[in-house]
């Protein structure tokens, strides 16, 4: 059992990471046993975010005077938060993939961008591209365009180069 200190210190971590972060997932882990949560938590540190379980008192605590206090009647029963500071299209996809092999998880909802999403938005949000595949995607839509600007300037080179051969070759008869 934790002292009112400790406690206390979960509290502020929990709060401040609140505040700072503009998504959070909350699911309930009631059924799963500990290597499948350790499995839940890698993919979750793989999206870059942190899986949190933290009994629903604190949360509750910890989620006055933020964005996060809107949802304080999802921390019911066992109940884990992923807390995400930048890729929840990421996040939201290693719950959705996980709900295959880890039946017995339970994806209740959470905040996304200020947000308040359920379950069918978090599918949604789940089949959205990644960061990196939409940066891949822009980089590629940018880089057509300067192809075919090069490929254009390469050929009036070479037209020009002609034109100025055949002129050579008119003045050398």
């Amino acid at each position: 059992m934790l002292n009112k200190a400790a406690k206390q210190e979960i509290i502020d971590n929990l709060s401040e990471a609140f505040k700072s972060s503009p998504s959070i997932f909350v699911v309930e882990y009631k059924g799963l046993n500990v290597k499948e949560i350790e499995k839940l938590r890698r993919g979750v540190k793989a999206a870059n975010a942190d899986l949190k379980v933290v009994k629903n008192s604190l949360l509750i605590k910890a989620s006055e005077e933020t964005d996060i206090e809107r949802i304080n009647d999802l921390f019911q029963g066992p109940t884990a938060v992923a807390i995400c500071e930048e890729d929840s299209p990421k996040v939201a996809k290693v719950f959705v993939d996980s709900l295959e092999d880890l039946p017995a998880l339970k994806i209740k909802g959470g905040i996304v961008e200020g947000k308040v999403v359920g379950f069918e938005e978090i599918m949604q949000i789940s089949r959205l591209p990644s960061r990196e595949e939409l940066i891949t995607k822009f980089i590629t839509l940018l880089s057509v365009p300067m192809s075919n600007v090069a490929t254009t300037l390469k050929q009036m080179q070479t037209k020009v180069v002609y034109a100025l051969s055949a002129v050579k070759d008119k003045k050398s008869e």
